[in-house]
């Protein structure tokens, strides 16, 4: 998979997959040997298909490191073409699975080989409402060929075209090397970023391997 390593820790999403493959959403009922439960997501990237035969049981099928995180309550935004989680660190909890003797699998959801979490600030997590928001992307081949910026807000009186053509303008304005200029353009985004919070805008980095 191909990523200019620049300015994209500012976005990245909760993912590290491979270019084949399959990733999944489990939703878990998690039992421990002295009665306790706790329940949560967890992402799995992964080169063994899941398939209906393991009966729900998580450890006949998992085959990774024993620990994991679980995250205990995701948003899922549907945008159509794209379907995206999201989430931040309040929610988020690292354990053991050998911890727990009983761990059933109440849904799966095999996203594809995309980003799908992304762990947000709570005054990002805040903006995101009921509805459906308005969304818009961009994308330019020579910073990255399989990624994409991607601009939300639930603000029906915000308006994103504007800022769109600006971030496209900066970033093509850059093409000679974006290596050259990683930190004008790192201070850029991360500039930006705040900027659209305050007008209620979302601003992720969204990627799919090759």
């Amino acid at each position: 998979m191909k990523r200019i390593l620049i300015v994209l820790f500012l976005f990245f999403s909760i993912s590290s997959f491979a270019d084949a493959g399959y990733a999944y959403r489990f939703h878990l009922n998690l039992q421990s040997e002295n009665g306790e439960m706790i329940n949560g997501y967890i992402y799995l990237y992964t080169e063994k298909k899941f398939i209906n035969e393991y009966n729900g049981n998580f450890k006949e099928y998992y085959e990774g490191k024993d620990e994991i995180i679980l995250y205990s309550n995701v948003i899922t935004i549907n945008l159509g073409a794209l379907i995206l989680d999201f989430t931040n660190e309040d929610n988020k909890t690292k354990i053991k699975l050998s911890d727990f003797w009983r761990i059933e699998i109440n849904e799966f959801v095999d996203f594809g080989n995309t980003d799908r979490l992304f762990e947000l600030s709570k005054d990002e997590l805040s903006l995101i409402k009921g509805n459906k928001p308005k969304s818009t992307s961009i994308y330019n081949e020579k910073y990255a060929e399989n990624c994409s910026i991607i601009l939300l807000t639930w603000n029906e009186n915000v308006e994103l075209l504007e800022d769109k053509n600006e971030i496209s303008k900066k970033m093509k304005s850059f093409e000679e090397d974006f290596t050259k200029y990683n930190d004008e353009l790192n201070h850029y985004f991360r500039n930006k970023k705040k900027a659209l919070l305050n007008k209620g805008v979302l601003l992720i980095f969204h990627c799919d391997a090759l």
